[in-house]
């Protein structure tokens, strides 16, 4: 039987593989902007992936990876405890631009005090309403304000980096069993390539 800390080095290689995989497709099989949400429990939308809550992701990535100006902000609108979220599943959604991807966790998914944590202890992530120099390129501002989702830029060839926070927030901040089940699907935001549709990774 493997160990704990065998386990989650297998689970990280994993996520890692995913992110690589969807890298390819944007790059070389649809050449649009993709995404891929890992989910605790299979997609309801399976047949027809769409992304869950932000409705779309598209702010572009700085090709530089730039270095985040947005600040902690206050909590308004996140989950309380004990408040129940419209979904019950906890998720995590990456989108896949030209130069880079990042990952997306909106306010439904993620309580204040998980929030917190991740910013404590993991670089890099930023609250997308205090990014003032990606603004311009928000097409979809109201649904920004609304889902007020925390999110982190990777440059492609930094999946590794980007598997090791998806690690951390399943295993350490919401306490996942390092073997547990997730669904994934995936899907090309302005095409009609699907790819998975609510396929189990364990």
């Amino acid at each position: 039987m493997p160990s704990y800390t065998e386990e989650k080095r297998r689970r990280i290689e994993q996520f890692a593989q995913c992110l690589r995989l969807m890298n390819l497709r944007r790059q070389k099989v649809v050449k649009h902007d993709c995404f891929i949400i890992f989910d605790e429990a299979p997609p309801e939308d399976a047949g027809s992936p769409k992304l869950k809550e932000s409705v779309a992701i598209k702010a572009d990535c700085i090709a530089d990876g730039g270095s985040p100006s947005g600040r902690l902000g206050d909590f308004k609108g996140l989950l309380k405890p004990g408040k129940s979220r419209k979904r019950r599943s906890r998720y995590l959604q990456f989108a896949f631009r030209r130069d880079c991807f990042y990952l997306e966790l909106p306010n439904n998914t993620v309580f204040p005090q998980e929030a917190q944590q991740i910013f404590q202890y993991r670089l890099g992530f930023y609250w997308a309403k205090n990014r003032p120099d990606l603004r311009w390129v928000r097409a979809n501002w109201e649904d920004i304000l609304t889902w007020e989702p925390l999110q982190k830029i990777y440059l492609y060839r930094d999946e590794e980096s980007a598997a090791e926070d998806m690690a951390f927030i399943l295993f350490q901040v919401w306490k996942f069993p390092v073997d547990s089940p997730l669904y994934i699907k995936a899907a090309s935001f302005h095409t009609d390539h699907h790819f998975e549709h609510g396929k189990q990774l364990d």
